[in-house]
């Protein structure tokens, strides 16, 4: 049997520590008559993270691989419209019958035995949905009113354990960014949905090239260079993505560059939803940039970094390619990748890219 006492204990030691949601979960679940316990965090009906106890981990898995069962998920869909402030079970939410119509259960649950489950959902301070999903086997029925009080008992310290790892973890990203702005580092912070969690003084003194949106997103003034963030959030954390992104001048504001870096955090810290640090380089020195620095600002290779810089320089692509002593065809194929790093289609245009100065406008 399940102490309570020590368990609601527990529920707020892994508010601090995620890697203790596991033991919890599985806790909780028997508690509540079931075998196996999920939580995970949700936006606009999409899971962004989540951690499970042993018994149901490679289950979780399987389900978030079945793209069919996923977008047939009806038990999540019901479980957020049902606006039930405590744990449920899911035939509370929608009948037999519904459930041999859908797809998540004739392909995914019923094959395996399963289908009826003890479930809540709490809101969360960053507008997220924290999900509780404990699993029953099929033959076991539906969870029983006693069950459901058990559970019930213990929600009240199961939504202040998640509210609390939430707020320590946008403490964490304003901390970070507010660091950043100490050394003089334009920076903000941005979570699931790309929402921004926190930003800095310096990011947000950067009007006509940093744009805050409504719904708490961001984005950039230049067209071409807000595609290009769009473009590298979707596909966070993938090598051939560039995630640097150039920003042109504007007004007094020098050029810049946007570097995005993933923030994936600990596999178990479901409630830590930074997705992405988002920190500016202006370009304002009046040299041209040393090939070591080109290569850290646009993630350039060693080669496109040395053509960018003889560009910089104001050398010719024929000089360029005596200096490096390579083929004229070959100068050109490294420029094309600093054009598609960078956000330019022309030379004209990435020297006065590096060298800070305005843009010429487009003819």
């Amino acid at each position: 049997m399940v102490d309570r006492e020590s368990l609601i204990d527990r529920i707020y030691e892994a508010a601090i520590v995620p890697e203790l949601w596991p033991g919890v979960l599985h806790d909780v679940s028997a508690l509540g008559g079931c075998f196996g316990g999920i939580l995970f965090t949700t936006a606009a009906r999409q899971i962004t993270h989540w951690t499970s106890s042993d018994d149901v981990h490679g289950l979780f898995e399987d389900f978030l691989a079945n793209r069919e069962a996923q977008d047939d998920n009806i038990r999540l869909k019901h479980g957020i419209a049902a606006k039930h402030h405590g744990f449920f079970g899911n035939h509370q939410l929608y009948g037999r019958a519904e459930m041999e119509r859908s797809a998540m259960y004739t392909t995914f649950f019923f094959p395996k035995g399963l289908g009826y489950a003890a479930g809540t959902v709490l809101p969360m301070p960053n507008g997220d949905l924290a999900v509780f999903d404990l699993e029953r086997r099929l033959a076991d029925g539906p969870a029983s009113a006693e069950e459901l009080a058990r559970l019930d008992a213990i929600r009240p310290h199961l939504a202040r354990a998640a509210a609390l790892s939430t707020r320590l973890g946008l403490e964490r990203a304003k901390a970070i960014v507010e660091a950043l702005g100490q050394a003089g580092m334009p920076a903000a912070v941005l979570g699931a949905g790309d929402r921004v969690l926190a930003a800095n003084q310096a990011i947000q003194a950067l009007p006509r090239q940093i744009v805050f949106l409504a719904h708490g997103k961001l984005g950039l003034a230049d067209p071409a260079s807000s595609q290009l963030l769009a473009t590298t959030l979707a596909a966070l954390g993938r090598r051939e993505n560039t995630n640097s992104i150039p920003l042109p001048p504007a007004g007094e504001t020098a050029a810049g560059v946007l570097h995005v870096l993933p923030l994936p955090g600990g596999a178990r810290d479901i409630f830590n939803g930074a997705k992405a640090l988002l920190i500016v380089t202006q370009l304002d020195r009046p040299t041209s940039p040393t090939a070591e620095l080109l290569t850290g600002l646009f993630d350039l290779t060693a080669s496109e970094a040395r053509v960018a810089r003889g560009l910089s320089e104001g050398r010719s692509t024929d000089e360029i390619a005596a200096a490096l002593g390579l083929s004229r065809e070959t100068v050109r194929f490294y420029l094309k990748g600093v054009f598609a790093k960078t956000g330019v289609s022309r030379q004209t245009e990435l020297v006065a890219l590096l060298s800070g100065s305005a843009l010429p406008k487009a003819k």
